[in-house]
């Protein structure tokens, strides 16, 4: 009787390991899911603020200065972060407009200062704005509507 005592209390002590690892084994598992689950929301709030820097600039009546404001911007974080590059371009310039001359030397690091008629007389657009795999913007492109 005593033999089949300390049997029931060892198998006892065995189960209650047991569930005990079980317990550890299904904590470890839920605080996993749980990490990756903050890594992929704190990604998906990087990739939204960095789009947000841009989207102001999705619209159809850009003048010449908030074209030069997202040329710098969109400069800038080339320079800074070349995995994340943004490749850009404006469309159909009208050839005669003074203004090409001076975004052109502006592509050229020699920015100069823009006459006011040519900024009054310059509207832009973005025609299209493309997105990498994991969502960030990757191309902006610009078109002169007037």
């Amino acid at each position: 009787m005593e033999n089949a005592t300390k049997a029931l209390i060892m198998a006892g002590g065995i189960l209650i390991a047991l569930m005990i690892l079980g317990a550890l084994m299904l904590m470890f598992n839920n605080l996993s899911s749980y990490q990756k689950q903050n890594e992929t929301t704190a990604e998906q709030v990087q990739i939204a603020e960095f789009n947000n820097q841009y989207m102001p600039y999705e619209k159809e009546n850009l003048t010449i200065m908030e074209l030069k404001s997202v040329y710098h911007k969109i400069k800038s974080n080339n320079e800074k972060y070349p995995e994340y590059k943004i490749n850009h371009n404006i469309e159909n310039v009208v050839k005669t407009k003074p203004w090409k001359t001076y975004f052109l030397e502006e592509q050229n690091n020699k920015f100069i200062d823009i006459p006011d008629q040519v900024v009054m007389d310059s509207v832009f657009k973005c025609k299209n704005i493309g997105y990498s795999k994991e969502g960030r913007i990757n191309k902006m492109l610009f078109e002169q509507i007037n």
